[in-house]
């Protein structure tokens, strides 16, 4: 390692002992240091910047669009001597599933959350356990929750696929939206091809980031098997990002599995009770009550930058709850890609889907079909099945 390198990572480490930094690297012009990696351009609306790695980036403003057309942005940041404050309205900037619909009974609502992110977070002795409800936001301001279900059992693994959307989020009883699971809508906003670590996606109530699946080139956090394995929060350090979580699709926990640091419990009324250690994952086999009417998505996987058919193969004889419609679906969509057209032959369902040049690979994603309701209070007829189809180059 050369001597710019250890003078850049001697100063990195300084963060988490005077929670300020001595510039490894130059910060954009106008850019000021409020405590460990954050940093602000001042002016009418305020920039902020978070060191990661040798890198000042923008996280935030990507996401400051005003999705549900109100008047008020999606998030608003701010800050104090100890905090990055962030507003939300936790309102997803994405497409989702029309709720309520026959696998969920809940409305999306527009919220105003205020969470404080501390500045420069801090390992605890012990784990804390994470509660219900908002466990940490992602950078859109729509809040991750723990993988339980109100009921305590695994939202993700152990309960119906229609449960959640092909976002992986849904609303619960008081209408906020959230993600049990890695949020393969949001981004980052750059990309992740899965050539190198993941960006940040969000962060937790410790303030510790928490970056998507990969940790290097075609390797997943989740599968690292060295002395840098994630641990029961899922989280490791490394050099230059310090601690930090990944998100890890298909493993439990998902998103976080506990907190390393140390929490501010202003961000969750249910902290003060949450208790000490790592979550346990509680599937039993036989608990996932799952609606096997799409039996195959064909092909797969497709490449990004083009646009594509997949074909959906229907069941109607495993429908559980509602039966098969025997129209066209009114809504189709393969983790963030909406349908374009959509066909039906039979139990054939045929979508067309553009795929974006800065989609994230190699994710198993989720899909979602939907039929309008042909009456009575349960909204669209929804069908879904989870870790069909990735993106390739």
């Amino acid at each position: 390692m050369d001597l710019q390198r250890n003078i850049k990572y001697m100063a990195l480490a300084m963060i988490s002992l005077f929670g300020s930094l001595v510039f490894a690297v130059d910060p954009p012009s106008g850019v000021s240091p409020i405590g460990g990696r954050w940093y602000v351009k001042a002016g009418d609306k305020p920039v902020y910047y978070y060191l990661d790695g040798d890198q000042f980036v923008d996280l935030f403003s990507y996401h400051s669009q005003d999705s549900n057309k109100d008047g008020i942005e999606n998030v608003r940041l701010s800050h104090d001597k100890e905090f990055l404050i962030v507003e939300s309205q936790g309102y997803p900037n994405h497409p989702t599933a029309v709720y309520p619909n026959s696998g969920n009974p809940n409305s999306i609502r527009v919220q105003n959350f205020t969470f404080r992110l501390p500045l420069v977070p801090k390992l605890a002795d012990k784990i804390t356990r994470l509660p219900m409800g908002p466990v940490g936001t992602a950078l859109n301001g729509v809040v991750f929750f723990n993988p339980f279900e109100m009921e305590g059992m695994n939202a993700v693994e152990g309960y119906s696929e229609v449960w959640l959307d092909s976002c992986c989020g849904h609303p619960q009883q008081t209408g906020v939206y959230h993600y049990h699971k890695y949020p393969s809508c949001v981004r980052s906003p750059f990309k992740d091809d899965g050539k190198q670590h993941s960006p940040i996606i969000g962060f937790a109530w410790d303030g510790f980031p928490l970056y998507g699946p990969y940790e290097s080139d075609g390797k997943m956090a989740k599968d690292l098997d060295s002395k840098n394995a994630l641990d029961a929060c899922n989280g490791h350090s490394d050099e230059e990002r310090g601690y930090h979580y990944h998100v890890t699709p298909g493993r439990f926990p998902y998103i976080l599995g506990g907190y390393a640091g140390v929490v501010e419990p202003s961000n969750n009324r249910g902290m003060r009770r949450a208790g000490t250690g790592a979550l346990i994952d509680n599937t039993q086999p036989g608990d996932s009550m799952v609606d096997k009417v799409i039996t195959s998505v064909r092909p797969g996987a497709a490449s990004r930058g083009k646009s594509h058919k997949i074909q959906f193969e229907l069941d109607p004889s495993k429908a559980l709850r509602r039966p098969v419609p025997s129209g066209v679906p009114t809504w189709a969509q393969i983790g963030p890609f909406e349908a374009k057209s959509i066909e039906r032959e039979g139990n054939v369902v045929t979508v067309e889907v553009d795929i974006p040049v800065e989609s994230t690979l190699g994710v198993l994603l989720d899909c979602h079909l939907e039929f309008a309701s042909t009456g009575g209070r349960g909204g669209p007829v929804v069908f879904k099945k989870n870790y069909v189809f990735r993106v390739i180059e």
